[in-house]
């Protein structure tokens, strides 16, 4: 069984890498280079913040890959970028906010830290481009955003970094801040149902583990940030564990907006790569996790089957 796994990651790399290269050419001739001055810059206000360039320089550039080969042709399929009016909540350190402007968005970042939007406003900037950045909490964003209008609010990687109350103020206020017509999407988002949290703590069933027992078994995990939240004290160790990211599942929607069964689901990142590539979708079949995928749907028919991959890459329409 190890080897058989072995061989369909290995395949699945050949295919990402493969995929790499057909960004289409509508997306991939608006990428940008940051200048070299841009980049000093930008090496004085992280070290002003006290990080480290040669640490976080190397993860932001692959970050920004990424979301440009991967999640920003994605989006443009769910609806065309340029132009669209978008609050992305859970801007962080800019590397996604790049991805979004230099597509012509009509953007605007927000971000609960100060810190992070400082940076990611010099490294914007830095490849030429801009955004209008808010420091604010997402649990308020419609009286954040003041009279500002948007269409497609993104929360890109960030609800699993907030608490349940906040994760329902902030879908709610998202809901009631969107025209009809208009899109909510979560990009990144750690699947609370999954076997395996990838996404944190890397041991498997912790997603399923109420908050409290999930930090005291935090000591048995392979990454020492983590493995070090259970010797904290009890409330300053919960509140840095649900910093650090809580899976995300369909039962938030149905508290905030409404039953999951009823959302207009419109696109889905990791079934839209399988219809469009029939050896992922061959090797998703026979893999582990596309068998767990299916047990899940077969719990659960009526719930979109957006809401059952590994990570939530989803959007919905509001009627």
């Amino acid at each position: 069984m190890a080897s058989a796994e072995g061989a369909l990651l290995a395949a699945k790399r050949i295919v990402e890498r493969a995929e790499e290269r057909f960004v289409p050419s509508r997306l991939s001739s608006h990428f940008t280079i940051a200048s070299a001055d841009s980049e000093q810059q930008l090496t004085a206000v992280l070290r002003e913040h006290g990080i480290d360039p040669a640490v976080h320089e190397p993860i932001a550039a692959a970050r920004l890959q990424r979301d440009r080969v991967a999640v920003i042709p994605w989006l443009d399929r769910t609806r065309p970028l340029r132009s669209s009016r978008i609050l992305e909540v859970g801007c962080g350190r800019g590397a996604s906010t790049v991805a979004l402007a230099e597509q012509g968005a009509d953007l605007v970042a927000l971000d609960r830290s100060q810190s992070a939007i400082e940076i990611a406003g010099a490294r914007v900037a830095g490849h030429g481009l801009a955004a209008d950045f808010l420091a604010g909490d997402a649990a308020e964003l419609d009286q954040v955003l003041g009279d500002r209008e948007v269409d497609w609010i993104i929360f890109w990687a960030s609800l699993e970094h907030m608490t349940v109350p906040e994760r329902l103020a902030a879908l709610a206020a998202a809901w009631r801040t969107l025209p009809a017509d208009g899109i909510l999407t979560l990009v990144e988002t750690p699947n609370r149902l999954w076997f395996l949290d990838s996404h944190t703590s890397h041991l498997p069933y912790f997603n399923w583990l109420p908050d409290e027992l999930a930090l005291r078994y935090s000591q048995f995990s392979p990454r020492d940030m983590i493995r070090g939240l259970a010797e904290e004290p009890a409330n300053r160790g919960l509140r840095d564990l649900l910093r650090s990211g809580r899976g995300v599942s369909f039962h938030e929607f149905d508290l905030a907006i409404g039953p999951a069964t009823d959302l207009d689901v419109v696109g889905c990142l990791q079934i839209e790569r399988r219809r469009r590539n029939p050896l992922r979708s061959a090797g998703w079949r026979v893999s582990r996790s596309g068998r767990y995928e299916s047990i899940l749907r077969r719990v659960s028919p009526a719930v979109p089957r957006a809401f059952f991959q590994p990570f939530l890459y989803l959007s919905i329409r509001k009627p």
